[in-house]
């Protein structure tokens, strides 16, 4: 008897103690602000890729011009700046082949065209989607060995590059009514098939959930109809969704087979998901605060945590840990695992870990590249070619990759052009001269060679603010284009230092000077003024610097 009473003791208090460890162990799974504060409000686009998690900076849902991408190391707890995109925002990242594709979402520099990030973790090179009119990246994944791309205008497109993003086929276009919008804004590789998440907000019949069929999209019989599916996460064998049909939104998921609904989420709003070795993660919430979930096999789900006072924006899975962003009041907010201090220090001696390459040459231009640039300078001079796409005729020569096109492009920059204005951005009016160089510019830096003009940088700013934040100043263009030339002199780092706090710029514009700089000095000192500007005051006399 007494012993009895002894093991059922023992029994009760094994079982306690192990419950105390899951609770242990559920409480150390718990979030927490890993950096917050950040210098746009938003946080989104959580991938990880070489060890380290990455993630975007930016102001969402409104016309601006910011988009920092960051990564956070979780072996010492440290966010470090990256890179700046010319870009309102950046779409949904891809590990490929080794590497990390950022497309742009709502590129401000691209005259027309789809534009595209692409780094080893430490190399960076600038793509571009050459066929069919884009002012958007949505998205980019891998899917049966190729990378794709979902571009867009007004007309939702599909492209395809076998090589990297070195060459790309315009392979799928949706058909869209005159006047009306389509875009696809989520791909999603499920089961060696392509599938993509199609958003039209017109009066259109059928559901949005597009399959690849080898040739093109077909509409996934058995999804339900709605207006959009602007996500997708594939996970434990189903392909799941977010449906939007009128003013409700819905969570499915297909088999290829079977569709069915996830009724936990009827109704409820999904502002991310992501897949990890055993959850499936989804980031919900209203009124600012956020809701994290989770579940093992997509039908039964436990909440995981709330963060009262930040609107989640995006989730992510990382070496099998999970990671949020969201925004606050005072700035974007990374929210993850808290760090453990774990960081291994390399052995003398040690290999350290080859790095893929990047993709080498680009997409050559057919023709004669010497008379492009005579009919380029022929439609520069003529007040007729700024309302007539004059942007068409830069594409050749950005691709040529040729010192001489460069500095051809380069002289260019000083005119003449005509006193004439041109229509742009919803009949916008613009001055010739600034449309010219603008583009000229972007040419150049694509080009990688010529000059690019100091006073182009230290240019005043002299538009006024318009609702769709497009502009056609010197400044941010000039700043992008010396980045990619690798113009790193004195005049040039002393001019970028001296505008990263100018009275009369958009607050966007330091973004640009920021990003600049730091490609051209390796500095990572990101929106720190003070400490840029320390730096310049510092540096070594001329002739012995070293950036």
């Amino acid at each position: 008897m007494i012993s009895g009473l002894i093991k059922t003791v023992a029994i009760a208090a094994v079982f306690l103690c192990l419950s105390s460890q899951n609770r242990d162990a559920e409480a150390a799974d718990q979030l927490v602000a890993l950096k917050k504060g950040f210098h746009w409000p938003h946080v989104s686009s959580l991938i990880g890729y070489g060890g380290r998690l990455w993630f975007v900076n930016s102001r969402k849902y409104v016309n601006h011009n910011s988009a920092d991408i960051w990564s956070y190391d979780p072996a010492t707890g440290n966010a470090r700046y990256e890179r700046h995109l010319l870009s309102q925002d950046a779409g949904d990242p891809v590990v490929h082949d080794g590497l990390l594709y950022w497309p742009f979402e709502d590129s401000r520099f691209s005259p027309g065209r789809g534009e595209f990030m692409v780094t080893n973790g430490r190399d960076w090179r600038w793509g571009l989607l050459p066929e069919g009119r884009a002012f958007h990246v949505h998205a980019m994944t891998s899917s049966a060995g190729a990378l794709y791309a979902a571009p867009s205008a007004w007309i939702a497109r599909l492209q395809r590059s076998t090589d990297g993003g070195t060459n790309w086929d315009l392979v799928y276009e949706h058909p869209t009514p005159d006047q009306r919008v389509s875009r696809i804004t989520a791909l999603e590789d499920f089961n060696g098939t392509l599938y993509g998440g199609l958003v039209a907000w017109y009066r259109s019949s059928g559901p949005k959930l597009l399959r690849w069929d080898g040739t093109t999209f077909r509409q996934v019989a058995g999804w339900p109809e709605g207006s959009a599916v602007p996500r997708l996460q594939a996970f434990g064998g189903w392909l799941y969704g977010v449906n939007i049909a009128g003013d409700s939104s819905g969570l499915w998921r297909t088999d290829g087979a079977k569709t069915e609904p996830v009724k936990a989420f009827a109704g409820k709003p999904v502002h991310g998901m992501a897949a990890g070795p055993k959850n499936i993660w989804l980031a919900t919430g209203n009124d600012g605060n956020g809701e994290l979930w989770r579940s093992a096999d997509g039908v039964r789900w436990a909440l995981h945590q709330t963060f009262p006072g930040i609107r989640l924006h995006g989730v992510g899975v990382s070496d099998g840990q999970v990671y949020a962003g969201g925004a606050t009041p005072t700035g974007g907010v990374l929210l993850g695992p808290a760090p453990r201090q774990t960081a291994v220090v390399a052995k003398p001696g040690e290999p350290r870990a080859v790095l893929k390459e990047l993709p080498r040459g680009r997409a050559r231009p057919k023709g004669d590249p010497a008379q492009y640039l005579s009919d380029l300078r022929k439609a520069l001079a003529n007040p007729e070619s700024y309302d007539r796409g004059i942007r068409v005729r830069f594409g050749p020569l950005a691709l040529s990759d040729d010192p001489a096109i460069g500095r051809a492009l380069g002289d260019m920059l000083a005119g003449p052009f005509p006193a004439a204005e041109a229509t742009m951005f919803g009949s916008r009016r613009f001055p010739a001269a600034k449309m010219a160089r603008w583009y000229i510019l972007w040419a150049m830096a694509h080009n990688g060679h010529g000059r690019v003009p100091v006073e182009l940088i230290s240019a005043a700013w002299e538009a006024p603010a318009n609702r769709a934040e497009k502009y056609f100043e010197s400044a941010p263009a000039a700043a992008w284009a010396a980045a990619e030339i690798g113009q790193r002199d004195g005049a040039t780092l002393g001019a970028l230092v001296a505008r990263l706090d100018r009275p009369g710029d958009p607050d966007w514009l330091k973004g640009d000077i920021i990003g600049a700089l730091t490609v051209l000095t390796d500095r990572r000192y990101g929106y720190e003024i003070g400490a840029w500007k320390s730096w310049w005051a510092n540096r070594k006399p001329p002739g012995r610097q070293s950036p």
